[in-house]
């Protein structure tokens, strides 16, 4: 019984409140619809009134911050209990909106986690970092860990972004959580130095079979697009860069054929960007007795990405089963999820002739894409865009992008396999033994086709290649768990051993020279039909033999400890070092059970510490051997030493300390958890430089050589605002602030790149460059500032003579120095954030409701590499409509240099930071705004429905910042910079807006329906 429980009839003012008993009484007007009971602590419930006169009411417990159950690595804890630092994530939080993972929707939604979306391209996984970035080697990602089983999260697809956590149908997950202190992260031991998220799958819960389907439909289009110059802007731009270097003009209208004084004006953006079409439905049936509980769910996805023509289908299929036998003394299940994902991409290279974002830059919009009969514009030799009216072929070597688009294909399609099966016997009361088999099989294909008539494929004659990446998984995990409450003494208590094998493998097939586009539009490489042929191949494999056991023990609900030990062999390190004994420990004193402490207002005051070593595995297959690899000399097949052995290199450890306090005020309607934490992460691994004379490969050996270190805060509240039988608001905000500093080095070496740096004292991925100082007003000549304060400048059209810039005479040249070098280079600002969280409204008022969601980031800086792109001066090409701002006469104040033909390098500062460029990252976004209507009772019983919802919302609805690109969270590290790996670069490059897809603006209408 509850006492204090209020109902009111909806639409009347006739209220009741329970009794002691949790007896009441009610007078009913005629035509009354329904009931509602409110009760703090539990969900509301509204009941339909029919013929009875006696309504017993169950109603529902809300998972509140005390009474919710956390799922922590091999077992559950009661929040109450809990000595670490945990987030958790509702499952409903992804299923209604139009994103192709889950992933992509983290932002925010828990302190200490940033997951920025790189682009818009569907398949993208977002780059998720708990509490900082925790290696410069190697990987950052967290552990992801489904139902139990570690799951493979890295792409390997070659030319597409494909994220395997994509295989995730949102609409299976029951809840996420996030391991982000040592004490929680501690059982995963060596794997754990990235913080852990736990994805928990549905379930069937007792009672009669429930089928429930949801789809959600999506319209989606850029939020943002360029602003380029138009056809006659162009051709003043373009002649003004000739003229000025003492050129003949080349740029001139085109007409359009059969359309008197019409002349063609291009928009490439409308070519390649569109309003794409989404689509998602879920259907899946589930129920139960006391002795069988199952969950079948069937996913279907289609998506159509913003981008023209890249697309994201779905397919996916998940069966969970659970039965008692042996008089309910043995649980046996299975666990299983089969998916098929075809991700079709296209060319988004930075060095690429066809790279569609650089192509719709370069693209000259005084020429046809296609001609009125429906032929495509190309010069006469097929390699670049057609020049029209032009004088001047394109430059840039640009092609024409609708062919390429139409025709070359992008294409990664994987079946996805995974899940577990178990059994868990009941010794004796509180005692179980469980062992359980995982398994994830990722069975992935890469095809890229380039079109012989134009493009990349045009000087070889056509390209297939053709990737086959098979990879493979397996978990066995053995645990004894004991939970006993005896008297005041709680002890919650488990053992366990794991072993996992890890094997990747590769086979390609690279050939040019196609015999007929029909054999490279069929999708798959055909003997006999391309001449030149290169096949290769790859195998590696990785393993994990574990033992570890933890300890929660409580006192009275009062005293809370906690301690975990693990000890990892990992397969990837040299005999000597493979072993490692890493130890955590938490406790917590819940100060608000203490007989002294009296308070009306706050029902719950916890205060918790934690320290745990834990490592990063993620750091390859064999970095301590010494590897031979294949290789030819002519004709003949031999092999080549490309790795020297360090038998000494041991996994990156970091040491987690954490101190944080818990408060429930006035019945825990207002939660608030505070943080501080500090990571001192050491023995990260490097490529370290050797002598030369050794004759080691590539000059380096990796070694544990590195420590840097993450500190900062975290603040998270919760409000039950309102909570009436009408109207509810509740609210949730946390933000995180972090500072990053690289301590140690080898030999205090700076590691470079060719817009960040990485160096002893400064925030890892730095960014350095040349200090720009806008435009000299006397010339137009662009002015730089060197470290020392001077202010230099070169003329446009000389061989390179730099002279000093003096204020007071404007246009004074006489003192010659020299010019940019790189140690003129400075460090110019943080390509992380140092601050970013979230906020949520949700409001509920009878049966409407309402979301508002808001990310908000800031405290770094975005390299606008793009910007620095669309204002070339080097050929003949498009460009950005910021150019119109150029220096043209004396006096004028700009920080647009004057036009001169072929003066990238100088004016723009071309392939290196240039400060101009280098805009404020913060922003705050309307993540999401979302209504909705819950369809009452008595309709509901018309048409046999236990529920039925519709909403409609749009995410990303807007955006508030200072940068002048297209989105601040955008970055892409395909660079070209000649990368010791994509690992480090995503480490270290963040904050790179280069030719990157824009973030989409997405409508969406759906339901939810049960019976």
């Amino acid at each position: 019984p509850l006492a204090g429980v209020s109902g009111t009839v909806n639409g009347s003012t006739n209220k009741t409140q329970t009794d002691a008993n949790g007896k009441y009484s009610l007078i009913i007007p005629a035509n009354a619809p329904a009931v509602t009971f409110t009760f703090l602590g539990f969900e509301y419930t509204s009941w339909p009134i029919g013929q009875e006169t006696v309504v017993n009411v169950r109603m529902q417990a809300r998972e509140s911050e005390l009474s919710e159950v956390i799922v922590l690595g091999y077992g559950t804890i009661r929040r109450t209990d809990l000595t670490g630092s945990v987030s958790k994530i509702s499952g409903e939080s992804f299923q209604d909106v139009a994103i192709s993972s889950f992933d992509k929707f983290l932002q925010g939604q828990a302190a200490g986690v940033q997951s920025t979306t790189p682009s818009g391209l569907l398949g993208e996984g977002a780059r998720v970092r708990i509490r900082g970035t925790n290696s410069i080697s190697n990987s950052s990602n967290p552990l992801y860990v489904v139902d139990g089983v570690p799951y493979i999260s890295n792409s390997v697809s070659t030319f597409t972004e494909s994220s395997p956590l994509a295989e995730i149908h949102p609409n299976d997950i029951a809840s996420v959580e996030i391991l982000k202190d040592g004490a929680s992260t501690a059982i995963y031991g060596s794997r754990a130095a990235n913080g852990v998220v736990l994805i928990t799958t549905k379930r069937g819960q007792s009672g009669a079979p429930k089928l429930e389907y949801s789809n959600w439909f999506a319209a989606a289009a850029p939020s943002k697009r360029f602003d380029l110059l138009n056809a006659n802007e162009f051709i003043e731009i373009t002649n003004e860069k000739l003229t000025n270097a003492n050129l003949e003009i080349a740029a001139f209208p085109t007409p359009i054929p059969g359309r008197e004084n019409e002349f063609y004006d291009t928009d490439w953006q409308s070519i390649i960007f569109r309003t794409a079409f989404q689509q998602n439905h879920a259907l899946s049936i589930s129920g139960g007795n006391d002795k069988t509980n199952y969950f079948v769910s069937m996913g279907y996805t289609d998506m159509d990405g913003i981008s023209y023509p890249n697309s994201l289908k779905r397919y996916s299929l998940r069966t969970r089963v659970e039965q008692k036998v042996l008089n309910d003394r043995l649980t046996i299940g299975i666990n299983n999820a089969i998916t098929h994902t075809t991700n079709r991409a296209l060319n988004n290279s930075a060095n690429s002739t066809s790279s569609f974002i650089q192509g719709l830059i370069y693209s000259v919009p005084n020429v046809p894409a296609v001609w009125p009969d429906g032929s495509y514009n190309l010069t006469g030799d097929l390699l670049t865009l057609g020049q029209g009216a032009n004088t001047r072929s394109s430059g840039r070597g640009n092609v024409n992008q609708a062919y390429v688009l139409d025709n070359n294909i992008y294409k990664y399609q994987q079946l996805n396999m995974t899940g577990n099966a178990f059994a868990e016997l009941n010794i004796m009361e509180g005692l179980n033994f469980r062992t359980q088999i995982g398994l994830n099989y990722m069975l992935g294909e890469d095809y890229l086709y380039f079109d012989p008539g134009h493009g990349d494929g045009r000087p070889v004659g056509g390209r297939v290649v053709q990737y086959s990446i098979p990879r493979l998984r397996y978990n066995w995990q053995n645990l004894l768990t004991y939970n006993k409450e005896i008297g005041d003494h709680s002890l919650n208590a488990v053992i366990g051993q794991e072993m996992q094998m890890t094997t990747i493998r590769s086979f390609f097939l690279n050939a040019t020279g196609l015999s007929s586009t029909y054999f490279g539009e069929n999708e798959n490489i055909i003997t006999g039909t391309l001449s030149n042929q290169t096949l290769g191949g790859s195998s590696a494999q990785n393993a994990l033999e574990s033992f570890f056991g933890r300890a929660h023990y409580a006192y009275k609900g009062r005293y809370l400890l906690s301690a975990t030990l693990r000890n990892d062999k990992l397969s990837a390190l040299p005999i000597n070092n493979q072993s490692a004994l890493l130890p955590g420990t938490s406790v917590g004193w819940r100060i608000s059970e203490e007989d002294f402490f009296q308070s009306s207002w706050i029902n719950n005051l916890k205060i918790r510490g934690s320290w745990a070593k834990v490592g990063n595995t993620e750091i390859g297959n064999y970095p301590s051997a010494g590897i031979f690899a294949g290789t030819q000399y002519g004709t003949t097949n031999g092999i080549r030493y490309s790795q020297i052995a360090n038998p000494d290199l041991r996994f990156e450890t970091s040491q987690k300390v954490d101190v944080g306090v818990d408060i429930g005020l006035f019945d825990s309607r207002i939660t608030i958890i505070a943080d501080y934490f500090d990571n001192k992460i050491d023995n990260l691994i490097l490529a370290s430089p050797t002598p030369p004379s050794l004759g080691v490969p590539f000059s380096q050996m990796n070694r544990n050589v590195g420590a840097m270190y993450n500190r900062g805060f975290e603040f998270s509240l919760n409000s039950i605002n309102i909570n009436k039988a009408e109207f509810g608001w509740n609210t949730s905000f946390n933000i995180t602030f972090l500072k990053n500093e690289v301590l140690r080095l080898y030999d205090g070496q700076a590691i470079k790149y060719l817009y960040h740096t990485v160096q002893e004292g400064e925030a890892i991925g730095s960014f350095y460059g040349y200090v720009s100082r806008g435009v000299n007003a006397a010339n137009g000549n662009p002015l730089f500032e060197k470290p020392d304060g001077t202010v230099v400048q070169r003329a446009f059209g000389t061989n390179g003579e730099w002279s000093i810039y003096n204020p007071d005479y404007m246009a004074d040249e006489s003192q010659i120095t020299t010019g940019l070098t790189a140690a003129d280079k400075q460090i110019l600002g943080l390509s992380n954030p140092t601050w970013y969280g979230g906020f949520n409204n949700s409001f509920r008022y009878k049966n409407f409701d309402a979301n508002i969601f808001f990310t908000f980031s800031g405290g770094n800086k975005v390299y606008n590499r793009t910007r620095q792109e669309s204002l070339n001066q080097q050929g003949f090409a498009g460009a950005g409509r910021e150019l119109l701002d150029r220096w043209t006469i004396l006096g004028q104040v700009t920080d647009v240099p004057k036009l001169y033909f072929n003066s990238d390098d100088y004016a723009l500062q071309a392939g290196n930071l240039n400060s101009r460029f280098l805009e404020n990252g913060s922003f705050l976004r309307a993540q999401n705004i979302a209504f909705g209507y819950t369809v009452p009772p008595t309709f509901l019983r018309a048409i046999k429905a236990s529920n039925f919802r519709i909403f409609a919302q749009v995410q990303n609805a807007f955006i508030i910042t200072a940068y002048k690109g297209l989105d601040p969270e955008i970055s892409n590290i395909n660079t070209g910079n000649f990368l010791t790996n994509d690992v480090q670069a995503s480490n270290i490059q963040s904050g790179l807006d280069f030719n990157t897809n824009p973030i989409p603006r997405t409508y969406t209408f759906g339901l939810t329906i049960g019976i």
